[in-house]
C-alpha cells in the first residue's frame, strides 16, 4: 500500500464509467501526431548488472517497442521492489538527473499512486476516481472523465491500477474488484467481494491475487475473475500480496508474514513477530518486497524486517523511531552493496544493508516519508508532503541530486525511455538531458 490509514480518501467513480475510462482508446503502442495533453509548469528540476532483486522468468512483459517497457503495477515487478536498473539491455538511454520536464497533466485531485504503464499508455486515477489515460509517446490524454463525486451511485477506488495481457484491474472501496479490455473498451468482468479493499491487485501467471480487509488472500482467475483459491489469515490484509518462484508472499494487520503457494494457496510458513525478538504488535501496512533470498517489509510501529524467503526466519530487524507506512525499495545499483531503501514518519530516509539490517547512510528528507521510495538507475526518490517536495538522493555519493516543487506518496516511475513523476495533483514527464 501507498496511503497512510489517516489520510484515505472517500474517493467517488462509477464502475462502468472508470473502465471505459480506463479503456479508453489504448489498443496498443501506437503514436499519435497530436501534441501535449496538458501544460507545461514552471517547476524547476536540478541534477544525479542486472539486480538479483529479479527473477527473469517474473518479470513482466515489456512492449514491443525497442527501448520502452511496462511499469504494469505498484512496485514494477511481482516481487515489488520499486526498482529499475539503469543497465537493462531494453535501456537504451541513461535515467538519472539531471532531468528537464517536458509536459505535465493536472489531474485536479490527490493521486494516491503511481499510473499503470502498458504498451506506452499509462493509467492513472485521483481521489476522486477521476481517470486519465495518458499516451507517452505524445503525453496526448486519450481518455478522461469527470463525474460529480457527490453522486450515490458512485464507487470509491483506493488500490492501485495493474496492466496485464491487455486488461486493466481497479480495486474498489467497496469491495468491487474489475477488468476492463483495452482493445474492445469495454468491461470483461467484476467481483463483488464484499468486504472494504485496500490491497493493491498482482495480476500474474494467469491468476490476479489480491487481500481483503476480512483477512482473505484471494486468487481469482484474470481471463473471468472466478476464484481459484482462498486463504484466511487473522487479520485484515491490507498491504498488497508479493510474488517470488511460484510463492506469493503477503501480512497481514495482525503482525504476520504468511508465504503460500501461488498455485494452491496451501501455507508455506507463517511469522508472527508479535511472538519474536523485538516483539510488539504493529501491523503491516507496508507491501513485502523480495530480493537477495529475504522477503522485506515494515509494520506500522516502524520496525524494518527482513524475513527468510525459504523460511520465514526473522533475519533482522530495525526500528527506524517511528510509524512507516511505505513499502521498502530493494536495489544492488552497481558500486553499491544490496540495499533496503525506506523512510519513517520522522522525516529520516534511511539506506539498510540488506543482508544484516545495518544503517548504510541516512537522509533528512525535512518531513515525514508518508509512502513509497523508488530506485531508478543510481537515484533513489522520495517525497514528503510537508516539505511539498519530491527529491533525488545519489545512492553512490548520498547526495542530493534532484528536486522537485512537487510531492506524491510514490513519486517516480519510469517507461524506460523517460521519467514519470506523480505529484500531489500532477503527472509529470521528466526527461534526462545526458547525450
Amino acid at each position: 500500500m501507498v496511503a497512510t490509514p489517516k489520510l484515505k480518501t472517500a474517493a467517488l467513480l462509477a464502475l462502468a464509467a472508470i473502465l471505459a475510462l480506463l479503456v479508453a482508446g489504448c489498443g496498443g503502442g501506437g503514436s499519435s501526431s497530436a501534441p501535449g495533453g496538458g501544460s507545461t509548469s514552471g517547476a524547476s528540476t536540478t541534477g544525479g548488472g542486472t539486480s538479483t532483486s529479479e527473477a527473469p522468468a517474473t518479470v513482466p512483459a515489456q512492449s514491443l517497442e525497442p527501448g520502452y517497457l511496462d511499469w504494469p503495477f505498484f512496485g514494477r515487478v511481482p516481487q515489488r521492489t520499486h526498482y529499475l536498473p539503469a543497465n537493462r539491455g531494453e535501456i537504451d538511454r541513461p535515467l538519472d538527473p539531471p532531468l528537464k520536464q517536458a509536459w505535465s497533466i493536472n489531474t485536479h485531485a490527490l493521486i494516491e499512486f503511481p499510473p499503470a504503464i502498458g504498451d506506452r499508455v499509462a493509467y492513472t486515477i485521483n481521489k476522486y476516481g477521476d481517470g486519465k489515460a495518458i499516451q507517452l509517446g505524445t503525453h496526448k490524454v486519450i481518455g478522461e472523465l469527470n463525474l460529480d463525486p457527490k453522486d450515490k451511485g458512485h464507487q470509491s477506488i483506493v488500490t492501485g491500477p495493474a496492466y496485464y495481457r491487455g486488461l486493466v484491474y481497479g480495486a474498489f472501496l467497496d469491495g468491487t474488484l474489475a477488468a476492463g479490455n483495452v482493445k474492445t473498451e469495454k468491461p470483461v468482468w467484476k467481483r463483488h467481494l464484499g468486504t472494504h479493499l485496500e490491497s493493491s491487485p498482482l495480476p500474474i501467471d494467469g491468476n490476479v491475487y489480491l487481500g481483503t480487509n476480512k483477512g482473505q488472500l484471494l486468487a481469482l482467475d484474470a481471463g473471468d475473475g472466478h476464484t481459484v483459491w482462498s486463504f484466511q489469515a487473522p487479520g485484515a490484509i491490507k498491504a498488497s500480496p508479493s510474488y517470488d518462484q511460484g510463492k506469493i508472499f503477503v501480512a497481514d494487520y495482525e503482525s504476520s508474514m504468511f508465504a503460500l503457494e501461488a498455485d494452491t494457496g496451501k501455507p508455506v510458513w507463517r511469522t508472527n513477530t508479535s511472538k519474536v525478538p523485538p516483539y510488539g504488535e504493529g501491523g503491516f501496512f507496508s507491501s513485502p518486497s523480495i530480493a537477495f533470498g529475504n522477503v522485506y517489509a515494515a509494520r506500522d510501529d516502524g520496525i524494518v524486517y527482513a524475513f527468510d524467503e525459504g523460511t520465514g526466519k526473522v533475519r533482522w530487524s530495525f526500528d527506524t523511531g517511528e510509524a512507516v507506512y511505505g513499502s521498502p525499495a530493494v536495489a544492488q545499483v552497481p558500486g553499491t552493496p544490496p540495499t533496503v531503501y525506506i523512510g519513517s514518519e520522522n522525516g529520516r530516509f534511511f539506506a539498510l544493508d540488506a543482508r544484516t539490517g545495518k544503517v548504510r547512510w541516512t537522509y533528512d528528507v525535512g518531513g515525514p516519508v508518508e509512502g513509497t521510495a523508488t530506485v531508478i538507475g543510481h537515484t533513489v526518490y522520495v517525497a514528503s508532503f510537508t516539505t511539498k517536495k519530491t527529491i533525488g538522493i545519489d545512492v553512490r555519493t548520498h547526495k542530493k541530486d534532484f528536486e522537485i516543487d512537487q510531492s506524491g506518496y510514490t513519486p517516480m516511475i519510469s517507461d524506460g525511455r523517460r521519467l514519470i513523476l506523480v505529484g500531489y495533483f500532477d503527472v509529470i514527464g521528466l526527461e534526462p538531458t545526458k547525450p
